[in-house]
């Protein structure tokens, strides 16, 4: 899977040496200090590369995302090693602090990308791990505005994600890729498009028409995000994770068929979700109290 790049956003990317965070914060990690900052988009940067002192076996790159608007934390944030393609290696959440520890499986040159409901997504510098040692990357995210037209039935962000928590069993911000349109921005991508297949790719949704319907995320050398609920801890779903290139389409959580994405109605469609490389479409009356698994879905 790749990391989309439409929507990174140019906030601040802070590199640091490593200090120790607080005990009741996280365990043997490493906090961080300001020593350079560099623009994360729109600059043509040379790769960078670091020597810290080793106090572990294994490279770690360790730092806080954080609000910039208010330096604040930005709590539960995705944060995911991307390699020199942008194929996801490794991923982490930040903890309540902002704080965040990812462990890197080997030397090479790396991409490091955060995302969070309520957020510009941002990306760092390509950036070479050596062999060994710790690494200290503090990252800043933009708060992204809002908008809701008061005509159209959305739902808060926090309903949102305390309904997906409960369905997947797990934050939605620790899945790759996972975007959230609602309000303001699908209604402007209604306006513009001419077709449902031309709605989604308003919205930065991949639909390709070819011998299948691939919706939401089309696979780059075999690999894709995580699908909805799969473990790739699961060896016998290691499989499945090769050969499904094709993301999955869904009206209020019941499988429609991609190749009938046209027939869908977009008019009663009040929120989009792409979570996994699938894409999740909600209508207005959708009920989010429901909690997931009551009617066995």
């Amino acid at each position: 899977a790749r990391a989309p790049t439409a929507r990174i956003d140019s906030a601040v990317i802070h590199w640091a040496e490593p200090k120790f965070f607080p005990a009741d914060v996280m365990t043997t990690a490493s906090a961080s200090s300001p020593m350079t900052r560099l623009a994360a988009l729109g600059l043509t940067l040379p790769i960078l590369a670091f020597t810290c002192a080793s106090v572990v076996s294994a490279q770690q790159i360790r730092g806080r995302v954080s609000d910039s608007a208010n330096g604040g934390p930005v709590a539960l944030a995705g944060v995911f090693l991307l390699d020199s393609e942008r194929d996801v290696v490794v991923g982490s959440s930040s903890n309540r602090e902002g704080f965040y520890v990812i462990e890197v499986p080997g030397a090479g040159e790396y991409y490091l990308y955060v995302q969070r409901l309520g957020y510009f997504e941002n990306e760092s510098p390509l950036v070479a791990v050596g062999p060994s040692g710790q690494y200290g990357i503090d990252i800043e995210m933009r708060p992204e505005p809002f908008r809701l037209d008061p005509l159209e039935v959305t739902v808060r962000n926090e309903e949102l994600e305390d309904f997906l928590t409960l369905k997947l069993g797990r934050n939605p911000n620790s899945i790759f890729g996972y975007r959230v349109i609602q309000g303001v921005r699908l209604q402007e991508a209604r306006l513009k498009a001419v077709d449902n297949t031309d709605l989604l790719r308003w919205l930065y949704i991949p639909v390709s028409h070819g011998v299948e319907v691939c919706i939401g995320s089309i696979g780059h050398g075999g690999r894709r995000p995580i699908p909805w609920g799969l473990s790739t801890e699961d060896p016998s779903k290691a499989a499945e994770l090769v050969k499904r290139q094709c993301g999955a389409l869904y009206v209020d959580d019941h499988r429609w068929q991609n190749e009938h994405v046209e027939e869908i109605d977009m008019a009663t469609i009040g929120v989009v979700v792409v979570l996994g490389g699938d894409v999740h479409l909600y209508t207005r009356h959708f009920d989010w109290t429901m909690r997931p698994g009551a009617d066995g879905t």
